[in-house]
């Protein structure tokens, strides 16, 4: 998936007239950053992000990128703060939201990461992943139904796991 939003990326800024070398040089960071997260190597990812950034500080897929390699190195709050970034400067990216609701998830801030899912939802009317979310926060909250109602859509738009989920927490 990244590969394909790096290439639409790649066309977008080409075909764009306002094409610059700063642009062409925070792809390039971008694309080292996107190789070495595929590696597993997230500090070097967050340093080849955060020069994409430097160069292109409107660049919100960088952001968005550097936060999943911070979620990655256990830097929540840092994480946090880049999907900040990126939602400010793409509003209607639902991915953006999800990812900021996984990391507010791993910092416990269960209600924030609903809304978080509650937003990717409106944006995107059959996100699996932040159904499937959202589900299982709210049976950790202690709102079980809804959670289980969360997870038989999740099931619904595709998410995989959802029969595990609902075995686990929804079937007496």
């Amino acid at each position: 998936m990244r590969i394909i939003l790096t290439t639409i990326l790649l066309i977008t800024l080409c075909l764009s007239k306002s094409y610059t070398q700063e642009q062409t040089t925070a792809i390039g960071y971008y694309t080292s950053g996107l190789d070495h997260y595929s590696k597993q190597n997230y500090q070097e990812a967050i340093k080849f992000y955060s020069q994409a950034i430097e160069e292109s500080p409107n660049f919100a897929e960088a952001y968005f990128q550097r936060g999943c390699s911070k979620h990655n190195a256990d830097d929540y709050k840092g994480a946090i703060s880049d999907f900040n970034h990126s939602i400010k400067l793409q509003p209607n990216n639902y991915l953006f939201f999800k990812q900021r609701a996984s990391s507010k998830t791993m910092l416990k801030d269960y209600t924030g990461a609903i809304s978080d899912c509650d937003q990717a939802i409106v944006l995107k009317s059959d996100y699996d992943k932040a159904y499937a979310l959202r589900g299982i926060l709210k049976i950790e909250m202690g709102v079980g139904l809804e959670g289980c109602k969360d997870l038989e859509m999740a099931g619904k738009f595709g998410y995989q796991n959802a029969p595990i989920f609902l075995k686990k927490y929804c079937v007496e």
